[in-house]
């Protein structure tokens, strides 16, 4: 069969409630979105597809499928809000021999397409990525005549959220699951935004900072933890930036005596953010709080005291067009907030024996410095699910990546030795070294002049169960709520 005659035969194994708008034939060398232009590309079969689950969704899916296939099906995760399909990660793939998958999560319409639509809460929750995986799947066997390939799912924030509803909703669809800074406690996380905006900004809508003493903030936090025995002397990053009471106040005293000109009400401020959203009433924490030493970067006090939250969308979704954020009650609000969206888009489920029974792994990375998906909060998903595994490091890793921002990435830098003697130099050759070849990460090891950040050497973090009072405080109020409604 030619591939011409693959490309008809196509259109036969897609389910009923999606069609294919376009199907065609792509030579190898270059191709070109409205945005960009891709090159070096091999030939490929590019399949885009709308899926309608309900009158109100409306799915973008793309599969691209290499004739020179290596035997191997990925799908991507998206960022944010998605809306769109991230070609670039779809053009990445096939440079590797990759079938690969990609969808807008149905939410091309932008936010104001999810208010008070639960249909499209469902889509970007989690029915957008079981179609792109089903859909991707059914055209693999297809295209290449076989049903006998490893398939993967990688995704980061966004897409972390994506990776762990599948493992937990839709545990027979992938072999290994990569969860980047996973966003997957949804609805506190974005209420961890709100109560930032709302600390970081007076009444009358001011700034509490300005961009050089957030960067001298940073700064200062990083000398604190140096003199506090974190780390090696001349680390320009946090190994550990932990965060009880004591260490708070002690870090706003120490900010104070090298920068007195900070005023009452900021540091105030600081305390709040550092502390993270709690119940008024109930005083449970919503979520952790920001990280020190991540002041700076993507999703910290700049963008957290801009004039909109950021990422403000559940709340709109959830209350209206016309919400404001300033008036959010952090009790009952918190409740209606997980009663309307937690359902779809959280995936705080522990429950993986589906997945750990058919021999699923699971990686999963996070950054010290990073303030948009701050990391206590996946160590207290994994403390959770060696609570609940006895062997969990069998099937799950888990990585915290020093002085990394929401860019986290085990090979930002360039490749890194697994294990100290494998050189490898992205995460899918991980998962597949894990799942086709048995080999487990245990450390990576990075060369001086590949890693600007200093260290180099990184392990698994302990997934003992015992090992919380050795991690910062993580968010606790989601299974105190789960746990009352049972």
């Amino acid at each position: 069969m030619n591939i011409l005659q693959k490309i008809e035969t196509l259109s036969q194994v897609i389910p009923s409630n999606t069609a294919i708008t376009s199907i065609r034939y792509e030579s190898a060398g270059t191709f070109a979105t409205d945005e960009k232009t891709f090159t070096d590309l091999p030939a490929f079969v590019r399949v885009a597809l709308l899926v309608t689950p309900s009158a109100q969704s409306k799915i973008n899916v793309e599969v691209w499928l290499p004739e020179n296939w290596n035997g191997v099906f990925i799908a991507r995760g998206n960022g944010g809000m998605a809306g769109a399909i991230p070609y670039h990660t779809l053009a990445e793939g096939i440079r590797s021999g990759y079938a690969v998958a990609q969808t807008d999560m149905g939410t091309a319409n932008g936010r104001t397409g999810g208010i008070g639509n639960p249909e499209v809460w469902k889509d970007f929750g989690w029915r957008a990525t079981y179609f792109m995986s089903v859909i991707g799947r059914q055209l693999v066997c297809a295209f290449y005549e076989t049903n006998q390939f490893k398939s993967y799912f990688y995704g980061t924030s966004t897409g972390g959220q994506q990776a762990l509803a599948m493992a937990q909703r839709f545990p027979e669809y992938y072999d290994g699951i990569i969860a980047g800074v996973p966003a997957n406690n949804r609805t506190h996380l974005h209420t961890y935004f709100l109560w930032n905006h709302i600390h970081l900004r007076t009444p009358a809508g001011e700034c509490l900072f300005t961009n050089k003493e957030i960067e001298d903030i940073t700064d200062t936090a990083v000398a604190f933890y140096q003199q506090c025995g974190d780390g090696e002397t001349g680390d320009t990053f946090i190994t550990a930036p932990k965060a009880t009471p004591e260490i708070i106040e002690a870090f706003l005293s120490f900010l104070s005596q090298r920068f007195p000109h900070f005023s009452h009400p900021q540091l105030c401020a600081l305390r709040s953010i550092y502390t993270g959203p709690v119940d008024p009433v109930t005083h449970r924490r919503i979520y952790n709080g920001m990280p020190m030493g991540s002041e700076k970067y993507d999703c910290g006090i700049r963008n957290c005291q801009a004039p909109e939250a950021p990422h403000f969308y559940p709340f709109l979704w959830a209350f209206g067009s016309n919400y404001n954020g300033r008036d959010f009650d952090f009790n009952n609000d918190m409740q209606m907030i997980d009663d309307c969206l937690a359902e779809d888009l959280n995936a705080n489920d522990i429950n993986l024996d589906a997945f750990f029974a058919r021999g699923g792994k699971l990686f999963l990375y996070s950054g010290t410095a990073d303030p948009c998906v701050p990391f206590p909060d996946a160590v207290g998903y994994v403390q959770r699910l060696a609570r609940r595994y006895d062997n969990l490091s069998d099937s799950c890793r888990y990585f915290l990546i020093p002085g990394h921002d929401h860019g986290a990435n085990i090979f930002r830098y360039g490749s890194a030795m697994l294990n100290g003697n494998i050189e490898l130099s992205d995460n899918i050759s991980v998962i597949r070294k894990w799942c086709e070849d048995g080999l487990a990460p245990d450390c990576f090891d990075f060369l001086p002049t590949q890693h600007s950040k200093g260290y180099r050497r990184l392990f698994a973090y302990s997934t003992s169960p015992d090992s919380s009072a050795d991690t910062p405080a993580c968010s606790d109020h989601y299974l105190m709520r789960k746990a009352k409604n049972q």
